[in-house]
């Protein structure tokens, strides 16, 4: 307990934003507790973008593993956002152009979060925290989102507490920091869902409005020109409330608004993957065929057992310090796991009790039970997967405050008492899920080994930059162990405008490039062949020691 408050390994600079955070959150708390409702919400919404800044700050680089290639394709879509590469240009083929980490064309992801992140290039320039950005504005927005949707699922109260539990999120705020496998891909994916999700509630609160059916379908085209398919959850949602509502009463359906919504979604979605299949069709042919197989086949070692989302289901939620690797073998039921696990089941379960109406019930719990079967059946499991519907679980949590808050409300009918221990005991529950021990260990150079190292990278790359002439190929940009597949040049690109290589070229190639007019350049960290070394028009870098990259 004494390490979760303990600042130390980020800059005073990053600390500000935290404290900023918790600060905003706890004035939040009391304008609640005073039922001063919007203020409270503005506070918490602030207080949110405060924790995303300070993770969007935590890391000075690129992380591994995805972060690295949405970065630099993002870079490289800032003048031809129709035309995703993951190279600038590729003077030299040395690798399959159908492997997503080494190839020319880049559609390995559905490209609206990249197109963000390219407008946030174009309008604040290339850095870390403006590749970051799109996820802070995601991020913050997803703590209204959930607040009226808690608020029209039941009333203020659990739409405050699904809210407290959206911002302090230490899951998804992990995911705006870029960590891991996984991360602004799904926080786009998940704010879009959560959108069209929170719009279709708004369609039905107003008596089934156009307007409100219109912007269903243009969110989940979004969630889907984001991530795929799973966007059409909506309308799961959808299709299940008017069979629970109106049974087969097909005239109070509206038909229509289900049909025109649909229609937009495909409207939304449709055009790129024409566009794709005839501009690059073997490389998006590949890509369609890899999302397909996902159900089939563990694509890239992404194999777990059938009960891998039960065992992430506190991590996504609550988490603790002691997760490591969270798809490894290492993820074991563990006494606190359990728990954690019972308490967010009891929250889902007092949802759908407390929710009283038939129309509420069936929707929310066959949404999230196809979810986690859908892809708990699926041979491809990573923990995002089930993420999409984050919502139910933050309105789990939001569910137990919110009995938490009657039980003491009961006992003390002073107020102030009352608040005296309300308030450390929401506190203690934000707290808890925001998971900040765990953080520290992901994100200081104190527990992790090779962060020193890549910051000296970047640092290194930075100095390229600057001495790297226009058109240059640069070649050996790889570390000093052999990382076979995972030694790539992704890192070195986006810090410098260079075409980088991680072997050195032939002879032939070397002439080849010459004559198509660009600068070749050179690390001389590693072996350089002696046709090089002994070249003029070649430019010998030496300094530059890559000391990891994976």
């Amino acid at each position: 307990m004494v390490e979760f408050f303990t600042l130390s390994g980020f800059s005073a600079a990053k600390n500000i934003w935290l404290v900023f955070g918790l600060t905003l959150a706890a004035v939040s708390l009391f304008f609640y507790y005073t039922k001063k409702d919007r203020v409270a919400l503005l506070l918490l919404t602030l207080g949110g973008m405060c924790l995303s800044v300070f993770c969007a700050l935590s890391d000075p680089f690129l992380n591994f593993w995805d972060e690295r290639f949405h970065a630099l394709v993002a870079k490289n879509c800032m003048d031809t956002p129709l035309m995703p590469r993951l190279y600038p240009e590729l003077p030299i083929t040395e690798f399959n152009p159908m492997i997503w980490t080494h190839g020319y064309i880049w559609l390995h992801k559905q490209p609206l979060f990249i197109w963000q992140i390219a407008l946030c290039f174009k309008l604040f320039g290339v850095s870390e925290f403006t590749l970051r950005l799109p996820s802070v504005v995601m991020a913050t927005l997803m703590v209204p989102l959930c607040y009226r949707i808690g608020k029209l699922f039941i009333d203020r109260r659990l739409g405050y507490y699904t809210a407290l539990s959206a911002a302090f999120s230490w899951f998804l705020l992990n995911l705006v920091s870029g960590h891991g496998v996984s991360d602004h891909n799904n926080v786009c994916f998940v704010f879009y869902v959560t959108a069209s999700v929170w719009s279709w509630m708004e369609y039905v609160r107003s008596g089934r409005k156009w307007g409100w059916a219109v912007l269903t379908g243009v969110l989940s085209g979004c969630a889907i020109l984001t991530k795929w398919l799973t966007g059409l959850l909506v309308y799961l949602v959808w299709g299940v409330y008017l069979l629970s509502n109106y049974r087969f009463r097909l005239k109070e359906w509206r038909i229509p608004q289900f049909v025109a919504a649909l229609a937009i979604t495909v409207a939304v979605f449709l055009p790129w993957q024409i566009f794709t299949l005839k501009a690059y069709p073997e490389v998006a042919r590949v890509e369609l065929g890899d999302n397909t197989a996902h159900f089939s086949l563990a694509l890239e070692g992404h194999q777990q057992e059938h009960v891998f989302y039960l065992k992430t289901l506190p991590f996504l939620y609550i988490g603790d310090k002691d997760y490591n690797q969270i798809t490894s073998e290492a993820i074991k039921f563990t006494p606190k796991r359990v728990l954690h696990i019972l308490i967010i089941l009891a929250g889902f379960g007092l949802l759908v009790y407390r929710s009283k109406r038939w129309e509420k019930r069936i929707p929310l719990v066959v949404t999230v039970l196809f979810v986690y079967l859908f892809f708990s059946l699926a041979k491809t499991k990573m923990p995002t997967y089930p993420f999409c519907v984050c919502v139910a679980g933050f309105m789990s949590i939001g569910m137990l405050c919110c009995c938490l808050e009657e039980i003491i409300q009961k006992f003390l009918k002073n107020g102030v008492a009352a608040f005296a221990v309300w308030f450390p005991m929401m506190a203690f529950v934000a707290l808890y899920q925001f998971n900040f021990t765990w953080y520290r260990h992901h994100h200081i150079s104190r527990y992790v080994w090779w962060r020193s190292a890549v910051i000296e990278n970047v640092q290194d790359y930075k100095k390229l930059q600057e001495i790297l002439p226009e058109r240059t190929v640069l070649f050996n940009v790889r570390a000093l162990e052999d990382w076979e597949n995972y030694c790539t040049t992704a890192e070195a690109m986006f810090y410098t405008d260079a075409i980088c290589y991680n072997f050195t070229p032939t002879k032939e190639q070397l002439q080849m490039l010459k004559e198509q007019g660009y600068h070749v350049a050179v690390l001389t960290h590693l072996p350089v062949p002696d046709y090089m070394m002994e070249d003029d028009e070649v430019q010998k870098i030496d300094g530059v020691k890559i000391l990891y990259d994976l």
